[in-house]
């Protein structure tokens, strides 16, 4: 297994999950992480439809419990 193989694995842990965005304007997105890829490129779903996050303005996702 591969380096970049490993990060894959760690972010599609994230897919289907309940999570809170922390961008860097210093907004927060919410929602279920619906499709991720290895640049963190996000796809959301939350109560406002369907959201884009491009990975370069996200500074860090949480889970939401």
């Amino acid at each position: 297994m591969t380096d970049k193989d490993q990060v894959n694995k760690l972010f599609r842990q994230f897919k289907n999950k309940n999570v809170i965005v922390e961008l860097r304007d210093n907004n927060q997105a919410e929602g279920k992480i619906i499709a991720i890829d290895n640049y963190l490129n996000i796809v959301l779903e939350n109560d406002n439809g369907i959201e884009t996050l491009k990975g370069g303005n996200i500074v860090y996702i949480s889970l939401n419990e």
